[in-house]
């Protein structure tokens, strides 16, 4: 995975309410990104998430057969950033003490919240890069 600075980025959005995930892919797409695939629960996101080119990913916290933080694990192996989004009060200490996640989001998020995420996965890749041995 290579994230690049002005291309929009491939995300994934995983949540189980079907109502979030079509509002999510809108804002998505108003933000000049591409949601590129959506699933219903983390094991449907992480079958998807391997065979597809994905950027970034949304999880919500709380899904069904594997929850978000459970998927953001394996898919940080994988070198995939990604954003929690949740509505529990005390979603930003997840940050704090999972270190996967790259940022969250309070339900409901706006297009500003959204924006501030995706742009701090995006730096949070990008430093990745560069501090990676492939990118000297």
């Amino acid at each position: 995975m290579s994230i690049d600075e002005n291309k929009p980025l491939r995300i994934a959005l995983a949540d189980d309410n079907p109502d979030l995930r079509r509002v999510m892919t809108i804002m998505i797409e108003r933000l000049g990104h591409r949601a590129v695939l959506t699933a219903a629960d983390g094991a449907e996101l992480l079958e998807l998430c391997s065979t597809a080119e994905i950027d970034l990913v949304l999880a919500d916290l709380d899904m069904p057969e594997v929850d978000g933080l459970a998927a953001a694990e394996d898919l940080s192996r994988r070198g995939i950033p990604v954003v929690l989004i949740s509505g529990h009060r005390d979603v930003d200490q997840v940050v704090v003490e999972h270190e996967p996640i790259v940022a969250c989001i309070r339900k409901p998020a706006t297009l500003e919240t959204l924006r501030q995420a995706v742009e701090q996965a995006r730096q949070a890749a990008l430093r990745q890069q560069s501090e990676s041995p492939a990118a000297s």
